[in-house]
This record gives C-alpha cells, sequence and structure tokens, in this order.
C-alpha cells in the first residue's frame, strides 16, 4: 500500500509554520510505524529546486525545521538531506539508498522547473517512488509542491510536472488572479483541478480522496474550468482533491 502525499503553499521552514511542519513530522512517524512502534523516522530533505539559488541553505533550514518539530513531538527523527542537484547527483548511490529508507521525502522550494528536468527517469526518482510504495509521504513546498501534480507552471510556460498526484495543477502562496495567468499555459487543452493553499499551510491525502489540512492558512480546490473554488478548507478539517 503506498504512502501520502504532502503538498505545502510555501513559506516552508519559517515562524509560524510550525503547524504544517508538525503534520509532515506525524506523517513520517506512521510511515515509520506509528508512535508506539519504536523505530526512527527518516526524514530526507531534496534541496532540488534550489540548486541555482544557495542549495546548501534551503537544506540546513529544512534540517533545522525537521528536528525542531520532531522535538515538538517527542519524536525519534533522523533528517538527512539527498543532493540532487544535477545528473550526477540523481545516479549516486549514497543519496539512491537514502531516498530508497526514507519515510518522508521533502521537496523545498525554489524553481518550478527544476524537480522534473533533474529527476524525471532518473534512480533518484526510482528510488522516491519505492519509498512511496513502501508507505513513505512523499512531500513539497511551493515548486516542489507543483512539481508533483500532472502539470505546473514555469517562467518559460506550462510544462508536464512529475504526476504524483494526477488531473490535478498546484498553486501555492494561494491568490485568485493567479490562476487567471496562469491556467492557459499549464492546462494546454487538459482538464484539470486546481488546488490553491496558503503560505504555510500544508494538505496531507491520497490522490482521489479526502485530505486533512493543517496550517496557518487554507486550501481551495478549483474545479476543472471553474474560476473559484468549490471547496475551502482550514486547519484541521478535511477536504477531496480529484
Amino acid at each position: 500500500m503506498s504512502g501520502v502525499i504532502a503538498l505545502h503553499g510555501g513559506g516552508e521552514y519559517g515562524p509560524g509554520d510550525e503547524r504544517a511542519m508538525d503534520a509532515l513530522v506525524f506523517a513520517a512517524v506512521e510511515a515509520a510505524g506509528g508512535a508506539s512502534g519504536g523505530s526512527t523516522a527518516r526524514i530526507v530533505v531534496v534541496p532540488t529546486a534550489a540548486a541555482r539559488q544557495r542549495p546548501e541553505l534551503a537544506a540546513s533550514h529544512g534540517v533545522a525545521a525537521f528536528r525542531d518539530a520532531a522535538r515538538r513531538r517527542g519524536a525519534d527523527a533522523d533528517v538527512q538531506v539527498a543532493w540532487v542537484l544535477d545528473p550526477l547527483g540523481a545516479d549516486d548511490e549514497t543519496v539512491i539508498a537514502t531516498l530508497d529508507a526514507a519515510h518522508l521525502v521533502h521537496f523545498p522550494g525554489g524553481d518550478p522547473d527544476l524537480i522534473p528536468a533533474l529527476l524525471r527517469g532518473t534512480r533518484a526518482w526510482d528510488a522516491v517512488l519505492r519509498a512511496y510504495a513502501a508507505g513513505a509521504c512523499i512531500a513539497g513546498a511551493s515548486a516542489g509542491a507543483m512539481a508533483l501534480g500532472e502539470r505546473l507552471w514555469t517562467r518559460d510556460g506550462g510544462a508536464d510536472g512529475l504526476a504524483l498526484v494526477p488531473r490535478v495543477a498546484v498553486l501555492p502562496h494561494f491568490g485568485p488572479g493567479r490562476l487567471a495567468s496562469w491556467r492557459r499555459d499549464v492546462e494546454a487543452g487538459r482538464s484539470l483541478a486546481w488546488v490553491g493553499i496558503d503560505e504555510r499551510t500544508v494538505v496531507v491525502g491520497h490522490p482521489g480522496g479526502r485530505w486533512r489540512v493543517a496550517g496557518a492558512g487554507r486550501a481551495h480546490v478549483i474545479p476543472p474550468g471553474a474560476d473559484r473554488p468549490s471547496a475551502s478548507a482550514g486547519d484541521g478539517e478535511t477536504l477531496s482533491i480529484p
């Protein structure tokens, strides 16, 4: 049975994001066997989307935030970094072993085009899929969340995502006005639902099922062809994502 997906609206790792981070650590603990399972939750930060910027900074912030969240929950967690920043990293044996063993794989934000471009068809992505099939949570924030959908916005136009959440495009840092400017390029004639997510907010669930919201803001579902959300939910509530 596969694990769960987590989509975060951005502003990850910073002040005010504690509820969303706690929800991610809970997902990792569940994948490791639950709070009473006695297993260490293995959390892996993958700063691919920050490869053109300061990936070491994104990684260090992620490691610190997950360690803090694990302490708040009283969870035993081992937080590591998988340095997938180029094709060599995506074929590195240590990276692949780290991803294979993960209970939570987290892609922080950065440039939206990089995760699909660097990971698609690689051994590293195969390892992520194996971890997911074994029960791990696969999570992304901002550009990381966008990459997990079927299609995504990039500065050069729409692009294919990794489709871990099929028939969906993700709109982080949610603002209704951005949907109109992104829609034509991203949809490219496809029928897609949009998931708009406020900053410091995460949704966790299974494609086609109910997703639980955690964080400071809300999550919104915009059906194919619609201009406004048909459903919205806040912290502790659930909503259906097609």
